[in-house]
């Protein structure tokens, strides 16, 4: 197949573009190296053979010459959910105006288009409005209180069916909720192919985080290099549920695989309940680990649109798809880890200045 990844120098476009190219695919990635740390997928990716166009989804010209694919994986985005408070049409261009020129070029070339869309579609007075029980190290659902409603259990967590209504989505959010509801309207008005995953926190190895995004790959950073962390409400007790890379690959190569089953439709995707860490939690295994102490700050006032506890339920794409998690907490983050220490002169380079 001939697959295209717009934003294929990130960290899951450079990790998809890698897992395709080792089964044989021919592969472009297209980038405008805006996120730092890029530059480096750049050198590494074609090296393999894969071939880099620089160019920007916001502009219909850098794409009409690409020429035609099976597959196109829209996974570039400005991904933070904070940043775009100060500048909400860089979000919206990126995010929203973007995707509808490539997903246009995927109605012209009847390319089947994934989407990487977000838990941040679910407001955060909405998953916020789940009660929840203060323990020792992390805030949990309490199931105690009765709380039901559509698209959540307490044990597996929030599905696709859950309200989208309301504010607090963070213009981020807000950007990806009206890509999500765009990809649905193109298949149903133009028949074209899309599958839009709604993905919780994902990390893995090649993921320049930072506090605002890629938290996971950031707490093994700072580690790494004794730099200071901060909790942002919720005295450091919000839970966020994870996907390392390996399991969001094989995703894919499932949909694709059952794509006249997943076409048309959403999915909620993450680790779930079983591979779920607060911030406190992830502080205390990576003391362990690296066996020292950085400094935290706790700020008490959350962040806009903060979901206190959020858990994925991915139960749809094993319907449809047959896939369920394999990468579990102890083996994610241990690749993680080994990846911080085989670049530690690279990452000096963009977390030392």
């Amino acid at each position: 197949m001939k697959i295209l990844i717009t934003g294929g120098c990130g960290f899951v476009g450079a990790n998809l573009a890698r897992y395709f190219h080792a089964q044989g695919h021919e592969i472009t990635v297209l980038d405008n190296l805006a996120r730092r740390g890029s530059e480096f997928n750049v050198e590494d990716l074609t090296a393999l053979g894969i071939r880099y166009v620089h160019g920007d989804v916001r502009n219909v010209e850098d794409l009409t010459p690409l020429g035609k694919y099976d597959i196109i994986c829209e996974t570039s985005a400005q991904p933070s959910a904070i940043d775009g408070y100060a500048n909400p049409l860089f979000d919206l261009s990126n995010n929203t105006f973007g995707l509808i020129n490539v997903l246009e070029k995927a109605r012209r070339d009847e390319s089947i288009l994934f989407l990487w869309s977000t838990n941040k579609v679910y407001s955060g007075d909405r998953v916020n409005a789940i009660p929840v029980v203060e323990k020792e190290t992390r805030w949990e659902w309490n199931p105690d209180s009765g709380y039901a409603a559509r698209g959540f259990s307490f044990d597996k967590g929030i599905s696709e069916q859950f309200d989208v209504d309301g504010g607090q989505h963070s213009i981020y959010g807000l950007s990806k909720i009206c890509a999500d509801l765009i990809c649905q309207e193109w298949f149903d008005a133009f028949g074209v192919r899309t599958v839009v995953n709604r993905f919780s926190c994902l990390a893995g190895p090649g993921q320049f985080g930072k506090s605002a995004q890629g938290w996971v790959a950031w707490w093994l950073i700072a580690f790494h290099f004794g730099l200071p962390l901060t909790y942002i409400g919720w005295n450091g007790k919000q839970v966020r549920d994870m996907l390392f890379m390996p399991d969001i690959a094989r995703l894919i190569d499932l949909q694709i695989q059952n794509i006249d089953r997943c076409a048309g439709k959403v999915f909620n995707i993450g680790g779930g309940p079983k591979l779920a860490m607060s911030l406190r939690e992830m502080t205390a295994w990576c003391e362990k680990r690296y066996g020292r102490q950085v400094p935290v700050t706790i700020l008490d006032d959350p962040r806009k649109a903060d979901h206190v506890v959020y858990l994925s339920d991915a139960s749809s794409a094993g319907k449809y798809a047959g896939w369920e998690v394999q990468v579990g907490i102890e083996e994610g983050l241990q690749q993680i880890y080994e990846w911080v220490e085989k670049e530690h002169d690279r990452l000096a380079r963009l977390y030392m200045k």
